[in-house]
């Protein structure tokens, strides 16, 4: 059964329309209460219902569906019905399949409104996707985007960074805002995606059609960019100029590779699997056979990562780290058998043995995701989560 209820008074103003449907929300209800109750108008309308209801008021249906959906996000509501005349049934199932995501069970109930004015006439179903996509570019502030950059990366032969949570489109509190990863289990739309991108890039001066992020399965396959990619890789290298290449993350490193002397560049995800794995080795690895990089002409930038103190593992899957250097685990307080681990020296760590020189290497934006809200944190979050990227490209 739908959790909540969306009335459409807005597409149809009409006394019968709206009658209509109020008979239909209450026959609906059939004296069940709901979590909630909004209704959509064009204007300021007298409602009695059994049950309190939300009004949300504006001549913009786009508007009026993006208010809905926040204040069903505020709520954690997924599970609602649509009721509005037959007449608007399409138009609003194609609203809603480019407005919410795989994690909304909705439906659209349409009913069969005699009499309906005869000059009524239906949006238009083919302009929905353009209108949404304009409507997004209004909501928030695109200025509160904040880039995070290495001193280390030269800004004159790369355009590297990392970003905070801030200036984007996501409504639902654990991934607001300027969430950028899409994944069947957030309530972000691909095209509130495609938003967040876009200012991403407006930000750090990147062509967001140009941008590969790492699909990451937590280990430490790296795609070569020009070549086939796996289903799943955690790193990606190119040495193309303009393609901007990121690595997600919302706890696990995001760490950014760049060639200063060929132009080559790799990001890499490193979560405690991907870090116990080798996974910036083997990105590291690929830079050198595809573009013959020197290490020692490596420069290196971690982001934002969980800090040891706010995360602990299995000791026996932190072995790894601890055999990289036994300080970089130490015991847990509230888990026997567990260790914190600092995946940000690890990291480091295999940096250094594979070559690049400690002074290459960036640590200084490598904030705690737990400790710093500005940040995405699965840890601190739950589930559904935001993630940041890390992301570079080579200007030539």
């Amino acid at each position: 059964m739908n959790d909540s209820i969306i009335l459409d008074l807005a597409t149809d103003a009409s006394e019968t329309t709206k009658d209509y449907l109020i008979t239909t929300l209450r026959d609906k209800l059939n004296g069940h209460k709901r979590q909630k109750i909004i209704a959509l108008c064009a204007r300021e309308m007298e409602l009695t219902l059994p049950q309190s209801i939300e009004t949300i008021i504006s001549t913009d249906n786009i508007d009026l569906c993006f208010k809905a959906k926040s204040l069903m996000d505020a709520d954690n509501i997924t599970d609602f019905v649509l009721v509005t005349s037959l007449m608007m049934k399409k138009y609003w199932e194609t609203v809603f399949l480019h407005m919410f995501s795989h994690v909304h069970n909705w439906s659209i109930r349409g009913v069969d409104v005699p009499n309906q004015p005869s000059g009524l006439v239906r949006p238009e179903v083919d302009s929905v996707e353009s209108s949404i996509k304009n409507y997004f570019k209004t909501v928030g502030n695109p200025d509160e985007v904040k880039i995070l950059r290495s001193a280390l990366i030269p800004s004159d032969k790369f355009n590297a960074g990392f970003h905070e949570r801030y200036g984007g489109v996501s409504q639902l509190p654990p991934i607001a805002s300027l969430n950028t990863i899409y994944t069947m289990r957030k309530p972000d739309s691909q095209l509130a995606i495609n938003e967040n991108r876009r200012r991403l890039g407006q930000a750090a001066g990147f062509d967001p059609e140009q941008l590969k992020v790492a699909r990451v399965e937590h280990g430490k396959s790296i795609w070569v960019v020009g070549k086939t990619p796996p289903a799943y890789y955690d790193g990606i290298v190119t040495n193309m100029p303009g393609i901007t290449i990121a690595a997600p993350g919302a706890d696990c490193s995001m760490i950014l590779l760049a060639d200063t002397v060929t132009g080559a560049c790799g990001a890499v995800h490193a979560g405690w699997r991907g870090t116990t794995l080798g996974a910036v080795r083997a990105c590291l690895k690929a830079m050198v056979d595809e573009y013959q990089t020197n290490p020692k002409d490596v420069v290196a930038a971690i982001g934002p990562t969980v800090d040891g103190k706010c995360f602990d593992l299995p000791a026996v899957d932190a072995s790894p780290v601890h055999e990289l250097d036994p300080s970089f685990t130490w015991p847990s307080e509230s888990n026997i058998d567990w260790v914190h681990a600092d995946l940000v020296k690890a990291n480091v760590k295999m940096l250094e043995l594979d070559g690049v020189p400690s002074s290459n290497i960036d640590t200084s934006n490598a904030y705690c995701t737990v400790c710093n809200k500005q940040f995405f944190s699965h840890r601190r979050d739950g589930i559904p989560f935001g993630n940041q990227i890390g992301f570079i490209s080579y200007k030539a």
